[in-house]
């Protein structure tokens, strides 16, 4: 029993780190792909020379 506060206060620090990072590329990928397309509609659909 000795340090399982310790390790339960990792394990859960762990998962918050890993969602907190999985989060943070989804919208990053989102925003991405949102900033291609306001390129394309700023230009009235059409493509720049």
């Amino acid at each position: 029993m000795r340090g399982f506060a310790f390790r339960l206060t990792g394990l859960i620090l762990g998962i918050v780190g890993t969602v907190v990072s999985v989060t943070a590329i989804v919208f990053s990928a989102v925003g991405l792909h949102r900033s291609r397309q306001c390129k394309t509609c700023m230009l009235g659909g059409k493509a720049k020379k």
